[in-house]
């Protein structure tokens, strides 16, 4: 088995910074884009998602979709040039989508919203106080990027390989 590092990396941190940057900046445009992953009292306090709000949510989800599949199967095909064995693009390609499931979790969730706590990130007429950061939600929501992303390197790793 034979993993370049430095691919994967160079993979997992483009990965990273670009689902980073869909999420932050869609959450800073619309907060509400992100109802479903508030407490229900909050949910509650909120109208219904406009028909605007959903379809702007339907493309920000299959632009992450795209990221998150894409990326990672194409580091597979470059990873699977080098060395075609499977556990090796398999390897290859998780690590790189494991790298995005880390920074989400630890960058995004932890730093950025559980201390920074910004104002911007909450819908209109919901205060800090409303919403107490669940550290177990957020570590539920990394163990299921890490089987998802097993899921796609594995179909990656297959495919990939010719």
């Amino acid at each position: 088995m034979t993993l370049d590092a430095g691919t994967v990396a160079w993979y997992g941190g483009l990965l990273s910074i670009a689902a980073s940057a869909v999420i932050m900046s869609s959450l800073r445009f619309n907060p509400r884009l992100f109802l479903r992953h508030f407490p229900p009292a909050v949910r509650a306090s909120q109208p219904p998602l406009s028909s605007r709000e959903r379809a702007i949510g339907w493309s920000v989800g299959l632009v992450l979709l795209a990221l998150f599949v894409g990326v990672p199967a194409w580091s597979a095909r470059v990873a699977a040039e080098r060395d075609p064995s499977w556990i090796s693009v398999f390897m290859h390609a998780f690590l790189v989508g494991m790298s995005a499931n880390l920074t989400d979790w630890l960058l995004l969730d932890e730093l950025w919203l559980g201390l920074g706590r910004p104002r911007w990130a909450l819908p209109p007429g919901v205060t800090q106080a409303d919403v107490p950061f669940d550290h177990r939600q957020h570590f539920r929501g990394f163990l299921t990027g890490t089987v998802l992303f097993a899921a796609i390197a594995a179909v990656a790793a297959t495919f990939a390989r010719g």
